[in-house]
């Protein structure tokens, strides 16, 4: 019932009561007692008749009042969704009259302190008192108690979890919630995602997965952006949600000097484009919260504040005083915001679990200021959608006009020496896990879609699709916030590596049966049976394989999958136990270099180049050719010191590194195609974490914040020299770099490549003297950067950085060193400004810190080991004991020529080619390729170089695939593959005919065509819209354009064509 009914309720009851009972009374025996009674009952009666009549009347007229205020309200871009309850006036006739929308919610972080099982199911409360399934069963019944109730929810990984648990009634009344706008959900990916270690491809991924399940159950599309935790925000996350369809962006953390100038100049609300080279198209409103997306001080009545108490008859009425501290807030929050629309976060972590407690309280101040209006306040639970609804009317009938912002909010920062950039480094081996299992994923993901000609719909299986759900959703809770950033406890950071390696080994069955059914298919495979079973050596980086150590007792097939869309040269190196291996590929024995394995004694590496199609399934084989006595290709490396000269060089034919064999560092590059030379130094060094006892603040360095206690940095030996071998061979070169058994660095230049490998083997720390270690990278040079680096974001645009500057508000240097590290998703980069017309490029297989702390110096973090907790709530020091090995890429060239080969390489690094070797097979070479299919390919021909096949996915009902294509080039970028891009999907694949294509926002959602966001004026409103030619593909032979940076996705209906 309407909560103004209810008095009227409850005294009609009340008189019916009374009546009843003085009926009786006439009826029993007379006495003293019941004669008294029957009276009391009588005026009770009367009194109740009368209150009744009043409440009714005024109810009625109240109700009539309120009738447009509390009619359902279709929501524009959820036309299913009819919201009810009470809703004002959103263009208030009174200037001075204030919009307050209270949004109560609870921020559910999907691991963090504990693990994301142990925070639903609410154990382990000695760490947290939190359960998520607890909040979501207290919210639902408060919600239908009182229909002007309103509350929001964000994390689809719990809600998910929650609703398959539930009963036909239960899932009934969300739905009836859900439809009348009582319950809504904000954000609607799988978990609120990180915005500084994430790539673009895995916040894609998870924001799908939680609008696909929305879509599913409730047919709604979320439309704003909630990402109220994440600490620092990139320019490609609004891009990624304007082009979801979503109407604004909102957020609470950003630097403490940027938020109080933003409040002084009513800036916390502004139109934020997100890709210069997509321009207005990826514009979005954005508000950032006045406070923290807590409870304000005085209202957290879960943690324990006063309760609020309107009735005289119980001592400390106190209601007055709450809503006026309400309105007091309410008020100075109005004097930051350019409309009278203020939003009143009502909430926090984990929050709810009592619902009525908080419910209850707020519904008393509420009722109190709406029974006062000369407080002037109109309040209301509201919703962040409802919330841009009133400030977008507002905005549009006072034509108010927004700033529009083109930079992004990093880094963040709460206090002078409090900078959060540590955390673009902590935890770098789960990092780097995190982000190879999303290339296990998707190369699943591709290889099952393209090779429908092969099985038609056989493999496609409730059964094989759960199996790919398994990495996916795990993939997906690692992009949250405390997950892949590297800021939760230990045993929570093992969960969620245990959830990706578990997500892999039910993928890689899935991957096994596609290979061997692809190579089984018309072959010969009776000649050798059984059929191969394939799996993936795990751990290749630290020089063990079950697979290739067998080598000795007979030959090891192996296949690898190129999950790109383009020709590629693989690099691959496998450990063996004996020198004398060789390798078969289809065409034969192809060219291989053997050397002494430097990680285990005893053992062998081989390298070699495999050439490989696009999308494509590749058979070799590793055999011995031989005794290992007759084999003489083993390259011994040589040490610095049997060289009897200064120098030593390695080279090929793009690059030529000269090291100092003294110092055993490198000293200079020479890029040959150019004919330049770079005076150059690079090496580890670290800097010292502080502990908290430093004289300006007692902030220690930790998980979140980096605090080196100076500005200097220490050499991991005392007089920072390397001992230096180097190894020259037919296929690469390489100079190792000894400095300690826990640091160490092999530098490789690769026949043929144009880039400088740096492959780093960090720890573990020692801390054994008391001092936390920060483990840096760092190229020296004499290029004239003039302050200026560029670092990307999350693997999109690069963006501009000035040291010691930000470009929207006058920046209080503290912290030179930390206050100017960057989130490097991808890549980072330096350039001369002068006649020299030189850039250094760094590219990373995981998200890292970066700067340029001097000119012409670029610098990597690499590795953490901290010894202090840095007070910001994950309770523990950041003391990670592990072996981890991290590898970069060096580009060194002109600027108008390294930005093409940085972005293939970019790609190549995050998708490389997936081996899997055959475990259950036993027989000669000849019979392998005698026996099964040699190669597969997915397609007829290769994507042009700056378009990347994000996404080929199939969806959960088996006929329709998710496809997305990526135009890689930033507008202006480079001169050629800068330029559109056209891409005909009908004829790209092989055994796949394109029956219907139609044309999605970005995460699937929604038709493109029925996208309709709110459009803003801003201060740039005159600047004209980037075109991007979304033409129909089904009118013009699904031929699909794409221009820079552009995203386009689709949903294809396929046939599959048999096999030839």
């Amino acid at each position: 019932l309407p909560s103004s009914l209810k008095p009227c309720l409850f005294y009609a009851s009340r008189s019916l009561f009374f009546f009843l009972v003085l009926f009786n009374s006439f009826h029993s025996e007379s006495s003293t007692s019941m004669t008294r009674f029957a009276s009391t009952s009588a005026t009770n009666f009367v009194v109740g008749v009368v209150l009744v009549l009043a409440l009714c009347g005024s109810v009625a007229f109240a109700d009539a009042q309120q009738q447009e205020d509390r009619a359902p309200r279709t929501v524009r871009s959820n036309p299913n969704i009819k919201r009810t309850g009470y809703m004002p006036d959103p263009i208030p006739s009174d200037p001075d009259r204030l919009i307050c929308h209270i949004v109560a919610h609870t921020h559910d972080d999907v691991g963090w302190l504990k693990t994301v099982d142990e925070y639903y199911l609410g154990s382990n409360q000695s760490i947290q008192n939190a359960g998520v399934q607890y909040i979501l069963d207290s919210v639902m019944p408060a919600l239908v108690l009182n229909p002007d109730r309103r509350f929001i929810y964000v994390e689809i990984a719990f809600f998910e979890r929650w609703w398959h648990e539930q009963d036909d009634a239960m899932k009934a009344t969300v739905r009836m919630l859900v439809s009348s706008g009582r319950l809504e959900f904000i954000n609607g990916g799988w978990c609120m995602n990180d915005e500084a270690t994430t790539q673009y491809e895995a916040i894609i991924d998870q924001m799908t997965e939680g609008h696909r399940f929305l879509l599913k159950e409730f047919g709604i599309r979320p439309t704003i952006g909630w990402h109220i935790d994440p600490f620092g925000h990139a320019n490609t996350q609004p891009s990624l949600f304007a082009q979801m369809g979503f109407d604004a962006f909102m957020f609470s953390r950003i630097d403490y000097q940027d938020k109080e100038f933003r409040k002084a100049n009513k800036e916390l609300e502004i139109v934020w484009q997100g890709s210069q080279s997509l321009g207005k198209l990826t514009e979005i409103f954005t508000t950032v919260t006045y406070g923290p997306y807590d409870y304000p001080s005085g209202f957290a009545f879960e943690w324990g504040d006063p309760p609020v108490n309107n009735d005289p008859r119980i001592f400390n009425l106190n209601v007055k005083q709450r809503a006026e501290a309400m309105v007091a807030y309410v008020r100075d929050m109005g004097k930051a915001f350019k409309t009278p629309n203020v939003l009143f976060t009502f909430g926090s972590d984990f929050q709810f679990e009592n619902a009525n407690v908080n419910f209850k309280n707020m519904d008393k101040i509420i009722q109190y200021l709406r029974a006062h209006p000369e407080y002037n306040v109109d309040i209301f639970y509201s919703t962040p959608s409802i919330y841009v609804d009133y400030v977008h009317k507002y905005s549009e009938a006072n034509k108010v006009v927004w700033t529009l912002n083109k930079y992004d909010f990093f880094p963040y920062a709460d206090s002078p020496w409090s900078f959060w950039t540590g955390y673009f480094t902590s935890r770098a081996a789960l990092k780097g896990y995190v982000r190879s299992r999303g290339n296990v994923l998707h190369g699943t993901e591709r290889l099952l879609s393209t090779s429908q000609g092969v099985f038609g719909n056989s493999m496609l299986t409730p059964e094989n699709l759960a199996k790919i759900d398994r990495l996916a959703q795990a993939y997906a809770v690692a992009q949250h916030h405390d997950a892949v950033a590297g800021t939760e406890k230990q045993h929570v950071a093992y969960d969620y590596a245990e959830r990706l390696s578990i997500g892999t080994a039910w993928t890689e069955e899935l991957l096994s049966d596609l290979v061997t059914g692809i190579m089984v298919q018309g072959s010969n495979a009776n000649v050798a049976a059984p059929a191969p079973q394939f799996s993936i050596c795990q751990k290749l980086n630290e020089s063990k394989c079950d697979a290739t150590a067998s080598v000795k007792q007979g030959p090891v097939p192996f296949v690898l999958y190129n999950p790109l869309a383009w020709a590629r040269t693989e690099w691959l190196r496998f450990p063996v136990p004996v020198p004398n291996v060789q390798v078969t590929g289809p065409n034969g024995t192809i060219p291989v270099q053997v050397q002494p394995n430097p990680d285990v004694s005893g053992m062998y590496s081989v390298v070699f180049a495999a050439q490989l199609p696009p999308l494509s399934l590749t058979t070799y084989v590793l055999s011995t050719n031989g005794s290992a006595s007759e084999n003489h290709k083993v390259q011994t490396p040589q040490s610095a010191d049997s060289v009897d000269a200064a120098t030593v060089t390695i080279e090929n034919e793009h690059i030529k590194l000269s090291f100092d064999t003294g110092s055993g560092r490198m000293f200079m590059i020479e890029n040959k195609d150019i004919n330049v030379q770079l005076s150059a130094t690079q090496q580890i060094v670290w800097y010292n974490a502080s502990s908290g006892n430093n004289k300006n603040s007692s902030q220690a360095s930790g998980a979140y914040i980096f605090r080196p206690n100076s500005t200097a940095t220490f050499n991991i030996t005392n007089n920072n020299v390397a001992n230096l071998t180097y190894t020259r061979g037919p296929l690469y070169s390489e100079v190792r770099q000894y400095w300690a058994p826990w640091a160490y660095q092999t530098v490789r230049l690769f026949k043929g490549e144009q880039f400088i490998d740096y492959e780093y083997t960090i720890g573990p720390v020692p801390i054994a003297d008391g001092l936390g270690k920060e483990l840096i990278t760092r190229w020296d040079t004499p290029l004239a950067t003039q302050s200026v680096y560029y670092t990307d974001s999350e693997g999109q645009e690069m963006q501009y950085r000035v040291r010691n500057y930000r470009p929207t508000y006058k920046y209080n240097n503290t912290a030179p060193v930390s206050g100017n590290y960057y989130p490097v998703n991808t890549a980072i980069y330096m350039q001369d400004t002068t006649s020299k017309n030189l850039r250094l490029t760094v590219l990373t297989d995981r998200s890292e810190g970066g700067a340029s702390i001097n000119d012409g110096s670029l610098e990597v973090m690499i590795q953490r080991r901290l010894l202090h907790d840095d007070g910001r709530g994950v309770g523990e020091a950041l003391n990670e004991s592990d072996i981890i090995r991290v590898n970069h890429e060096v580009v060194f060239t002109r600027p108008q020529s390294s930005s093409a080969l940085q972005r293939a390489r970019q790609l190549q690094i995050n998708n490389r080619a997936i081996p899997l070797f055959a475990t259950n097979w036993k027989g000669t070479v000849q019979q392998w390729f005698q026996s099964f299919n040699h190669s597969f390919t997915g397609l007829n021909t290769a994507l042009p170089p700056n378009v990347h096949l994000e996404t080929m996915r199939v969806l959960d009902n088996g006929d329709q695939i998710l496809l997305r294509l990526n135009h890689i080039f930033a507008a202006g970028e480079d001169s050629v593959y800068s330029k559109p891009a056209q891409v005909d999907v009908g004829r790209l694949f092989k055994s796949l005919s394109i029956l219907e294509m139609t044309e999605m926002n970005l995460s699937a959602n929604m038709r493109l065509s029925e996208m309709n966001r709110y459009t803003w004026n801003t201060t740039a409103s005159a600047e004209p819209a980037q075109s991007t030619n979304n033409s129909n593909p089904a009118d013009t032979g699904f031929v699909v354009d794409l221009q820079p940076m552009q995203i386009r996705t689709f949903i294809i209906r396929t046939e599959a064509l048999a096999r030839k």
